[in-house]
């Protein structure tokens, strides 16, 4: 306490660190807090996708039929001495070669990591993605396992009435479905090659974006859920039908789903054309500059 408790005259103050006094504590102060963001799942492996598809665009990746080298530096030195690799660009290994990445771990210009550490980041920061073709296969498999087993949302009718408040009923006992049996992907067997004394042969080849059925007509400027919904249902649901379709035939399904016109609608196959052909830049500058002109309107 500060003083007595009886006989001063003064407040029954206690300790001098309380907040009312000068040089006490400060009431309410800060505390840690963690303030990190864990991007979704779909956003990383969009993400992923970009990096691959723009180094393979400048012609920086390099997948490779297997190896065949010795745990040695020198041995990973004369390999990529013979495939066009100095040590001027900054390579990224990605393997599940032991010997592959013992052989390049003492080089500084060369990161090694296994198939599961491919990660955007790291494609991004090296000039070089230098892949084993085995671990891209094994790469995609495991995505194509993942997505398949991922439950599929139930979609909630939107004009359904709310439902009334249950009352307290015994049900009978009913009986527990039968177990579905879930139909595994196929294994890939993997083929050992023969070892061969002279560098493998490097098959230098863009990866390309993997080909779906459908597009996601609403990365197109103007496109929203609605006219996405009213697109799909007139048979439009890629970017290349996009690209064909006639303003007539765009019309008539938005008029057949009550909706307005869309100011837009003219750009809508030149924007589509820029992501046939995989010119995201031109695609950009095109919807930025649309951006700019509907807020220079609402202005």
């Amino acid at each position: 306490k500060k003083y007595s408790q009886k006989g001063t005259g003064n407040a029954r103050h206690g300790d001098g660190a309380a907040p009312i006094f000068v040089g006490g504590g400060t009431a309410h102060g800060p505390h840690p807090r963690d303030y990190s963001y864990t991007l979704p799942k779909k956003v990383r492996k969009l993400g992923l996708a970009m990096a691959v598809a723009d180094r393979a665009e400048q012609g920086k990746v390099v997948a490779v039929d297997g190896f065949g080298l010795e745990p040695k530096t020198k041995s990973f030195l004369a390999w990529a001495k013979a495939n066009g690799m100095d040590g001027s660009e900054r390579v990224f290994l990605v393997t599940d070669d032991e010997n592959a990445l013992r052989a390049a771990r003492n080089l500084i210009w060369v990161t090694p990591v296994k198939t599961a550490g491919l990660n955007c980041y790291d494609v991004l920061r090296h000039e070089r993605l230098l892949i084993d073709r085995g671990a891209l296969e094994a790469c995609k498999l495991e995505r194509a396992n993942r997505d398949a087993d991922a439950p599929k949302p139930e979609k909630k009718a939107k004009d359904a009435p709310e439902a009334a408040k249950p009352q307290a009923v015994k049900a009978a006992p009913v009986e527990a479905p039968k177990p579905v049996a879930k139909v595994e992907a196929p294994k890939v067997e993997a083929v050992k090659a023969a070892p061969v004394e002279t560098p493998a042969p490097v098959v230098e080849a863009p990866v390309a974006a993997p080909t779906s059925t459908s597009d996601d007509l609403k990365k197109i400027e103007g496109i929203g859920p609605k006219i996405n919904d009213a697109l799909i249902a007139a048979g439009i649901d890629t970017f290349v039908k996009l690209e064909a379709a006639s303003e007539e035939s765009l019309k008539a399904a938005l008029e057949t789903a009550g909706l307005r016109f869309a100011p837009s609608l003219g750009t809508w196959a030149e924007q589509s054309g820029f992501l046939v052909r995989g010119d995201e830049a031109g695609f950009k500058a095109l919807t930025d500059s649309l951006t700019a002109g509907r807020k220079e309107g609402d202005a």
